[in-house]
């Protein structure tokens, strides 16, 4: 006679951190899926400026501004929403016109009650707004001493208008959740801070929260001097002609598609690959060059070696980008 069979209940399993997620690939169909279910969707950090600020008890400063951070854009998401639909504008917050300096001191107040308690004594922050796009509002977030001298170069916080993207055909490249994954994935496959990259530098994003601070662009921002070649390199399509670089600047990171349908086809979701693609992309003359595909030809002779199979689609990825006949 057979045994009574108790139900199981299987509950789903959600990802803890976002962090390798987003650093091993872009335009996931499953956002929705996930992040909502996450405990926290926090990718980066603070800006540096911010947290040498801290000289007790800095872990819990850090976290207690980022929560703060948080709360920030649920209260200006709320302020924007609720001006739409009390009808004191129409689309634009710039729509407060002469109104626009007092609004303005309203949020800036806000914020300084809001980080009071945690920032050191004598430096408050202050908020202006600069600007609105599809997805969200930007604020330039500034800090400044007790003379009103800033202490740091003012950053961008993007508060999105709504923290999922409801046109479900886009929102795997656009919005909230796509452009928190594309700025992690850009950080970590560039390898450094994107200061001297057509990009702007990113700090932080809050999937959840709907948020992210960037370098605020401004003609004291560092110069482009090392662009990423993001289309060949990462094989990653530019969707978003709509904005124009700021000063030589990106600051906006949706419309970014990995689709090989696209012009830029070859995008490489294997980090093995990557890096060894990446080796033989940044050779410095014909002479490096010639020497690296040969010992990589030499190694994929070799059954012995590892990830021999990734060398070889790495080089022949390479071959296919730069037109090289075997």
């Amino acid at each position: 006679m057979l045994g009574r069979i108790n139900f199981i209940n299987y509950e789903k399993c959600y990802p803890s951190r976002l962090k390798k997620i987003f650093q091993s690939g872009i335009n996931y169909h499953s956002y929705d899926e996930f992040i909502p279910q996450m405990k926290n969707a926090v990718t980066g950090n603070i800006p540096p400026e911010i947290t040498e600020l801290f000289k007790e008890n800095k872990g819990e400063k850090i976290k207690s501004f980022q929560k703060t951070l948080s709360n920030l854009a649920e209260y200006l998401r709320g302020c924007y929403k609720g001006a739409k639909d009390q009808n004191l504008i129409s689309y634009d917050i710039a729509e407060f016109a002469d109104d626009l300096p007092l609004f303005e001191k309203s949020i800036s107040e806000y914020a300084l009650k809001a980080f009071k308690n945690i920032l050191p004594e004598g430096i408050y922050p202050e908020l202006s707004y600069t600007g609105k796009g599809v997805w969200g509002n930007v604020f330039k977030f500034s800090l400044k001493n007790k003379n009103g001298e800033k202490i740091m170069h003012d950053k961008a916080f993007k508060v999105y208008h709504n923290t999922k993207c409801k046109l479900k055909d886009i929102s795997h490249i656009q919005n909230n959740f796509a452009e928190a994954n594309f700025w992690t994935y850009l950080k970590y496959h560039a390898g450094h801070k994107l200061d001297k990259t057509q990009f702007t530098r990113h700090y932080i994003s809050d999937a959840k929260s709907g948020y992210a601070m960037t370098e605020f662009i401004d003609d004291k921002i560092q110069k482009t001097t090392a662009p990423i070649d993001f289309e060949n390199i990462l094989g990653i399509t530019y969707m978003d002609i709509m904005n124009e670089p700021i000063n030589g600047k990106l600051y906006d990171a949706g419309g970014f598609s990995k689709d090989n349908r696209l012009k830029s086809s070859g995008f490489i979701d294997d980090k093995v690959v990557l890096r060894y693609f990446k080796k033989l992309w940044f050779r410095n003359s014909e002479k490096e060059l010639s020497k690296t595909i040969q010992d990589f030809e030499q190694k994929i002779a070799n059954p012995k070696t590892p990830h021999r199979d990734k060398i070889q689609r790495a080089l022949e990825l390479f071959k296919q980008k730069k037109n090289i006949d075997n």
